[in-house]
C-alpha cells in the first residue's frame, strides 16, 4: 500500500505531478482560508462591522478594475509552446508591471466617482492607497506563473502562505493599536510587498528584465483578446452581489454578508483552486480531444474532487450557523442563515469549477469567453432584480440559479471538446440540493429574518 502511495507521488510523469500539485492546492487553499478565517476572528473582535462593508466595498472595486483588464497571462504561459522561452516571459512580466501601473492612475481618477456612488466620502482615501497593491503585484517574477505550468507548487504555496501571515499578522497588529479601517488597507499592502520579496527572492527561475519582445507581445494578445472579456465576465460572477448589496443594504449589513461569504465560500475557493492549478495544466497535457482514456481519466479525476469539496459544503451548511454563534458575537449573528444559502448556492458552480479550460488548453478563448459572459449577464441581471425584491436573500439565489440556466450553452460546448458528463453533473448537483435543503429547512426561522 505505502508503495502503491509513493509511486503514485514520485518521479516526473504527468501523474505524479498532478498528484503532488493537487496536494500543493489543496494546502494552499486550506491555509490562506485558515489564515483568513483565523484574522476574521481577530478582526471582528477589534473593529465594528461597517469596517468590513467598507472593506467588501474597495476589495469589489480593486478586483473589478483588475479582472476587466486581465490579460490571462497565467493561461497564456501555461498554454503557449513558448511558455518557457526567457525572452517570451520578460515580456509577460513587463507588461503586468505596465498594466499595474496603469491600472492604478485609473483607480486614482474614479475614487470620486466610487465615492459618490456609494454615498461614502472615506472611498476617495481609501481606494487609492488599497489600490497601491495592484502595481505592486504586477512588480511579482513570472516564475510565478511558470510554477503553474508545470505543475510544480509546493515552494509556490509555502511562500504565497508566508506572505499572507505576514500581511495578516501586520493587519491584526495595527487594527489592535488604531481600531480603524485603515488597518485593513496597510496589511494588505504589507502581504503585497511580502508577495513581491518572496518570490523574487527564493522561488526558482530566471531573473525578469524589461523587454517588449514584438512577437511575444502579438502572440499574447491574440490569445487574450477573447480571455479579457471573459474576465470581465468573471468580475460579475464573483463580486456583483457585493457591488449589488453595497447600494441597497447599510455597511454594517454588507459586512455581515461579507462573514457570511467568507465562510461559506471556504470550499468552493478549494475547487477553484486546483481547477487553476492543476486542472488546466492537465488539460494541456492529456486533453480529451486525445484519446478516449484521457477523457475517462479527466473525468474520474473532476467527480472526485467535486464529491469531496461538495461534502464539505454539505457539512459547512449544518454546521455555519453554530460556528458563527460560538466564534462571533451577537453582532454578526445572521451571516451563520447567509453561509447556509450560499452554501447551496456554491453547488453548482462547484460541479462546473474550470470545466471550460478544456477549451482554454485548446487555445479556444473565444468559446470560455462566450460562457462566461452568458454566465455574467444572467447572474448580474437576477442579482440586481433579486436583491431589490428580496434584499440579501435575492443575492445567494441568483448566484445558485445563474449557472442552470446557462448549463445548456456549456454541455454544448464541452460535447465539442469530448468533455461533457452529463451524469456526473446531474447526480453531485442533485445530491448535494437535497442535503443542503435539509439545513435550509432546519434554519428557515433564521433565513426568514434575512427576508425582513
Amino acid at each position: 500500500m505505502i508503495k502503491k502511495i509513493l509511486g503514485l507521488v514520485s518521479g516526473n510523469g504527468v501523474r505524479a505531478r498532478a498528484v503532488r500539485s493537487t496536494g500543493a492546492s489543496l494546502m494552499l487553499a486550506v491555509g490562506e482560508q485558515a489564515l483568513r478565517f483565523a484574522s476574521n476572528l481577530i478582526l471582528t473582535r477589534l473593529l465594528f462591522p461597517e469596517a468590513f462593508g467598507l472593506m467588501a466595498i474597495v476589495t469589489a472595486i480593486i478586483v473589478g478594475i483588475e479582472l476587466v483588464s486581465d490579460l490571462g497571462l497565467r493561461s497564456v504561459v501555461v498554454q503557449s509552446p513558448r511558455g518557457d522561452d526567457a525572452d517570451f516571459l520578460d515580456t509577460v512580466w513587463t507588461l503586468k508591471c505596465i498594466r499595474g501601473v496603469g491600472l492604478w492612475l485609473i483607480l486614482v481618477a474614479a475614487a470620486p466617482l466610487f465615492a459618490d456612488l456609494y454615498d461614502q466620502p472615506v472611498l476617495r482615501q481609501l481606494l487609492p492607497v488599497a489600490g497601491l497593491s495592484i502595481p505592486i503585484n504586477g512588480f511579482v517574477t513570472s516564475n510565478e506563473l511558470s510554477v503553474s505550468r508545470h505543475m510544480k507548487l509546493w515552494r509556490y504555496t509555502g511562500l504565497k502562505l508566508s506572505a499572507q501571515f505576514i500581511g495578516v499578522s501586520c493587519m491584526s497588529l495595527l487594527a489592535w493599536q488604531t481600531g480603524s479601517v485603515w488597518a485593513l488597507v496597510l496589511g494588505n499592502l504589507v502581504g503585497a510587498l511580502a508577495h513581491v520579496v518572496l518570490f523574487g527572492r527564493y522561488l526558482p527561475g530566471i531573473r525578469n528584465r524589461p523587454r517588449l519582445e514584438r512577437d511575444s507581445v502579438r502572440d499574447i494578445l491574440r490569445f487574450s483578446r477573447y480571455l479579457a472579456l471573459g474576465m470581465i465576465a468573471t468580475f460579475v460572477m464573483t463580486q456583483s452581489d457585493r457591488v449589488v448589496l453595497g447600494l441597497f443594504i447599510p455597511l454594517d449589513m454588507l459586512g455581515v454578508y461579507n462573514i457570511g461569504f467568507a465562510l461559506a465560500v471556504l470550499p468552493y475557493t478549494l475547487a477553484v483552486q486546483i481547477s487553476g492549478s492543476v486542472v488546466l495544466p492537465l488539460y494541456r497535457m492529456r486533453h480529451p480531444l486525445d484519446g478516449s482514456g484521457n477523457r475517462a481519466n479527466i473525468l474520474r479525476a473532476r467527480r472526485l474532487v467535486s464529491l469531496a469539496v461538495l461534502g464539505a459544503i454539505c457539512l459547512l451548511a449544518f454546521l455555519g450557523p453554530w460556528i458563527v454563534a460560538v466564534l462571533y458575537d451577537d453582532r454578526y449573528v445572521l451571516a451563520g442563515p447567509v453561509c447556509v444559502l450560499l452554501c447551496l448556492a456554491n453547488v453548482p458552480r462547484t460541479v462546473l469549477a474550470g470545466v471550460m479550460n478544456v477549451a482554454v488548453a485548446k487555445g479556444d478563448t473565444f468559446r470560455f469567453m462566450v460562457m462566461n459572459v452568458a454566465t455574467a449577464l444572467c447572474q448580474g441581471g437576477l442579482i440586481y432584480l433579486g436583491v431589490r425584491a428580496f434584499g440579501i436573500v435575492g443575492a445567494p439565489l441568483a448566484i445558485g440559479l445563474a449557472p442552470l440556466l446557462t448549463y445548456p450553452l456549456m454541455a454544448g460546448f464541452l460535447r465539442r471538446y469530448n468533455n461533457w458528463d452529463p451524469l456526473g453533473d446531474a447526480v453531485l448537483t442533485l445530491g448535494a440540493c437535497a442535503v443542503i435543503g435539509l439545513s435550509v429547512w432546519l434554519h428557515f426561522d433564521d433565513i426568514r429574518v434575512l427576508l425582513s
